[in-house]
């Protein structure tokens, strides 16, 4: 793969600035004795140094002077100028690996020439690792009035290039101007003076072409057979879209490049090299949002959480609208309470029968009263049970009838899923097509009490029960997704289906959207980044990206309850009370025919 070092923050944060970018960064050389234009080279060097000091916001300075020696010092200067934390290094000490603060430090360094000591100073591993800018300013030596050639420069870049040290200036006195020097590595090591025009109009100016990776993640990103961004991406019959791939393409846009796509269908395993497409090719940007915080140079687009998407009001279905309702303690109570009833119609009548103990029951229980010439002649047992317990009943049926009005005019609904138990208790599977989930269940970023409840379906399972909003189910989902599942829900009343709270949601991550480290797309996409949110451009490229995924992934129409008509229940609804009316009442009829018959041939 190729490696790609590029024009530093530094080139980019200071020629954009109006200070120095109104002068070109010309500043005139005034002749006079050695020291004087030493000194007017720091002085040139401080303003520099302000301008980058206001842009990043400086943490502290690291000055390498070598075998300059300046009066009073250049540590003297920078304390008395800045006011910041100084560390010096010199020449005879060679590379300090000091642990410096990780934050934007600015590496000060005086160098007489490519041969001087100090340059070997600078070869510090601590150094390289942090976020570091870097001025080199030349110092010829005593009564030497040489300006540094194209090849002396071509080697110091070469040498910065071998150490990764990208965010460089040159400095050093022209032969009219003081003059700045950077470089970028695309397929070429290439040297640039830095003049009044900002990065992002150095690469409009360039026309590049990058390299793009697409990883195929709907809604965030996807792709669909179009010639609409043929001015953006190079060949082929592909288009971008979804949150990502619009911010993308727009932004090639913006720098006036194009750029070639790897097209990369995501894997079960979800696993992939980030920066290396087919052929060993180099990799500018993945074109997807991955939670690694390795990736220094790449922004934080959002955060997420993994969390569990549960059905929002599910409603009982009115069949069962008793049993999911009545208390299971009430109904262990009904059981032995009609047995005692039993019990008592049977032993205080003289006549024992059975028939006649049954039906008794069950007509009580029913609330149906007696007339008051069978209550007199009932048992004193039998006729307070009838009299004391009938108000109860009355209540009873009362209530049993009260739930059923709020059923049909309200509805019913499960109780909401908020944790573990209420998870367990709703009986519900969960269901996702990334075999990954089972281990995060595992590894308790979700609760692994539920693991047993995980089933690993296709993508297409996962579209269809999306499509129809099942809410029999449950889905695992990234909680930034949620916003592009509510759009689908828009034309609902309610939501069907709800984002659970923080018991059921894993830890808040941040997603970044890949750029090599080796990209020079790093250097600028991200303020292009937070223009874009600024603006509120997000939002509405969420919602073109929906439109699109609507129309790639065939969702013409959305949900929608505002066609419902309330009516009347039909007779499906009474089928198993009609029945059972049709079953007692024939019974009756051929017990009441049997009895004729016996009573005819007996007499």
């Amino acid at each position: 793969m190729e490696r790609l070092f590029y024009l530093p923050t530094l080139f980019h944060i200071l020629i954009s600035n109006a200070i120095l970018a109104s002068s070109e960064m010309q500043i005139p050389l005034e002749i006079g004795a050695s020291n004087e234009q030493l000194d007017n080279d720091i002085n040139s060097l401080f303003g520099v140094i302000s301008v980058l000091n206001k842009a990043i916001g400086c943490y502290s300075y690291i000055a390498y002077t070598g075998n300059v020696h300046l009066r009073p010092s250049l540590e003297q200067r920078l304390m008395e100028r800045f006011e910041r934390p100084i560390y010096t290094i010199g020449s005879y000490q060679g590379p300090v690996n000091h642990r410096y603060k990780k934050a934007e430090n600015i590496v000060i360094v005086l160098f007489t020439g490519l041969d001087d000591p100090i340059i070997k100073a600078v070869n510090d591993t601590e150094l390289a690792n942090g976020k570091n800018h870097y001025c080199f300013l030349y110092v010829p030596r005593s009564n030497e009035k040489r300006l540094l050639t194209m090849d002396e420069m071509g080697k110091f870049f070469s040498w910065c290039f071998g150490l990764n040290i990208d965010r460089v200036m040159l400095l050093f006195h022209g032969k009219s101007e003081f003059e700045i020097w950077s470089y970028y590595y695309l397929t070429e090591l290439t040297i640039v003076k830095v003049r009044g025009i900002s990065y992002p109009q150095f690469l409009r100016y360039q026309g590049f072409r990058f390299s793009v990776k697409a990883v195929n993640d709907p809604p965030n990103i996807f792709w669909y057979n179009s010639t609409e961004q043929s001015d953006v991406i190079h060949g082929g019959n592909i288009s971008l879209s979804g949150t990502v791939g619009i911010m993308i393409v727009e932004f090639m846009r913006y720098i006036n490049a194009t750029m070639d796509i790897y097209l990369i269908e995501k894997k079960e395993n979800s696993n992939y090299e980030l920066f290396q497409a087919p052929g060993d090719r180099r990799v500018d940007l993945v074109a997807n949002l991955e939670v690694n915080d390795s990736l220094l140079y790449s922004p934080v687009i959002t955060q997420t959480q993994i969390c569990l998407l549960v059905p929002h009001r599910r409603m009982i279905p009115l069949s069962t609208y008793f049993w999911k309702v009545a208390n299971p303690n009430i109904l262990m109570l009904t059981l032995p309470t009609w047995l005692l009833i039993f019990i008592i119609k049977y032993i205080a009548h003289h006549r024992r029968s059975l028939v006649d103990s049954l039906f008794s029951t069950l007509r009580f229980n029913l609330g149906v009263p007696l007339p008051g010439g069978q209550l007199e002649r009932l048992p004193l047992a039998d006729k307070i049970m009838e009299v004391y317990t009938l108000l109860f009943l009355g209540i009873f049926i009362s209530g049993c009838g009260s739930l059923l009005g709020s059923a049909l005019t309200t509805g019913l609904y499960y109780p909401p899923i908020t944790d573990e138990e209420s998870m367990r208790a709703s009986g519900l599977r969960i269901i996702t097509e990334d075999p990954k989930m089972q281990q995060t269940f595992r590894d308790n970023r979700l609760p692994s009490s539920l693991t047993d409840l995980v089933d690993i379906v296709d993508d297409q399972t996962i579209l269809n029960n999306f499509r129809s909003l099942n809410d029999s189910v449950v889905y695992v989902a990234l909680s930034h997704n949620w916003q592009k599942i509510q759009l689908y829900q828009e034309r609902l009343k309610a939501n069907r289906i709800a984002i659970t709270g923080p018991k059921l949601c894993s830890n808040v991550r941040q997603l970044r959207l890949p750029i090599s480290p080796m990209s020079p797309l790093r250097f600028t996409f991200q303020q292009y980044f937070f223009r874009v949110f600024e603006s509120g451009l997000e939002q509405k490229w969420r919602q073109l990206s929906f439109q699109k995924f609507r129309e790639t992934y065939s969702l013409p129409k959305l949900p929608s309850d505002m066609g419902i008509v309330w009516k009347p229940l039909d007779t499906s609804f009474y089928t198993v009370c009609i029945t059972v009316y049709i079953c007692c009442m024939s019974l009756s009829t051929l017990i009441f025919i049997i009895e004729i018959l016996y009573k005819r041939y007996r007499g």
